[in-house]
């Protein structure tokens, strides 16, 4: 029975709060009775601590441990470990539980930057909450490797190069963007629950695949198509020629596809990418399905969004499409200020893909049938049932 089936995971677990500790707990909105508590269901595990919420899938839960007792100015209130960057929630200094996660969760910061391996809270009944953590990582272990994320973020020196190239890849591709605005035709409507992405495929689901429900801000379901006319292959044949390299197909200037696991020459279920980017972040996919024309890719830990792409051709008559469809939120905060208050996220993205798009034609054959046609349907999180 996986732990997403057991009918006794839903569980609260108010922390212990020792009196004398409350003149410095109450200015977090902490006290005796209220305002701290962890609670356990079948999908999150989150603590809420104040204005604090740290929120993470259960599927993410790697095991706990009790812990303490603790030195007072170390664990009351909230706390950053120096040494692992672990969060700490104290009222007290007797006894707590450290659960540790498959991979890091934001918490601390407002933005979300900060990520923590761990979280350790002094509830009032410890043993009952690192059991029942245990009980649901004893279960999530079967499909999840005890193993860093996927595909760890660059370091210093890759930062710091992918920022001094960031300026010549923005402007180059803003020049090609302009050129392209002609053969480009624009549509944005709103969305609803008809917009949420595919089911996942049975055992797709592990600790590090970063689902839609994770992500932060408005659904964006879009859609980049192209009609081409007289190609020299048909729908199979352009889908295997860009699955042999992604890059064939890809702006240079901005983004790049890099095999991370499985072979080369194929997309095949269960490979990994990182899709590199000219900026200070890469975005790790992992692909979900392959089809005679079409696969798809599901976000990872790491990614700027979260959600699925998917990439597909098809044959209608003597016409050749090709289409590019992702369903997806920003990944977090700070993301969703990138994409969505200022727009910038969506504009790059939208030349990415318009790109693809145009190159997909080429290798194709023949011409294009008309504009490059993008269609963005925006719902806000949860999405209605129906659009206004």
């Amino acid at each position: 029975m996986t732990a997403r089936q057991e009918p006794d995971l839903a569980s609260v677990h108010p922390f212990a709060v020792d009196a004398r500790f409350l003149p410095v707990l109450r200015p977090f909105g902490v006290t005796v009775d209220s305002g701290a508590l962890v609670e356990l269901d079948r999908e999150l595990f989150r603590v809420r601590f104040g204005p604090w919420t740290l929120t993470t899938p259960v599927r993410n839960l790697a095991g706990a441990q009790l812990t303490g007792p603790f030195s007072a100015p170390k664990v009351i209130g909230p706390h950053l470990s120096l040494a692992d960057r672990g969060a700490m929630f104290g009222t007290n200094t007797e006894r707590g539980v450290c659960v540790r996660f498959h991979r890091p969760v934001a918490g601390l910061d407002p933005l979300g930057i900060l990520r923590h391996p761990g979280v350790t809270a002094t509830v009032r009944d410890p043993e009952g909450l690192a059991a029942a953590v245990e009980r649901i990582a004893a279960a999530t272990r079967v499909s999840t490797h005890r193993r860093a994320e996927p595909t760890p973020q660059p370091g210093p020196v890759r930062r710091a190069g992918a920022v001094l190239r960031y300026p010549v890849g923005l402007a180059t591709s803003s020049l090609r963007y302009l050129r392209s605005l002609p053969g480009v035709q624009r549509t944005e409507t709103a969305g609803d629950a008809g917009d949420l992405p595919p089911a996942l495929p049975d055992g797709a689901l592990d600790a590090h695949l970063k689902t839609i429900d994770e992500g932060a801000g408005p659904l964006l379901h879009r859609t980049f198509r192209i009609r081409i006319r007289n190609a020299d292959l048909d729908a199979a044949q352009l889908m295997d020629r860009i699955s042999t390299d992604l890059d064939r197909a890809a702006p240079s200037e901005v983004v790049s596809f890099r095999k991370l696991r499985g072979g080369l020459g194929d997309v095949v279920p269960g490979d990994e990418y990182v899709v590199r980017m000219p900026a200070p972040w890469s975005g790790p996919v992992r692909v979900l399905s392959r089809g005679p024309t079409s696969f798809r890719f599901a976000t990872l830990a790491g990614h700027l969004e979260a959600g699925q792409i998917e990439f597909g051709a098809r044959d209608a008559g003597d016409v050749l499409e090709f289409a590019i469809e992702s369903w997806s939120r920003p990944g977090d905060r700070a993301a969703a200020v990138v994409f969505d208050t200022l727009g910038i996220g969506k504009e790059i993205q939208l030349y990415m893909w318009t790109q693809f798009c145009l190159t997909a034609r080429v290798l194709a054959g023949g011409s294009a049938d008309g504009p490059v046609r993008v269609v963005t349907r925006r719902s806000e999180w949860p999405p209605p049932e129906t659009a206004d």
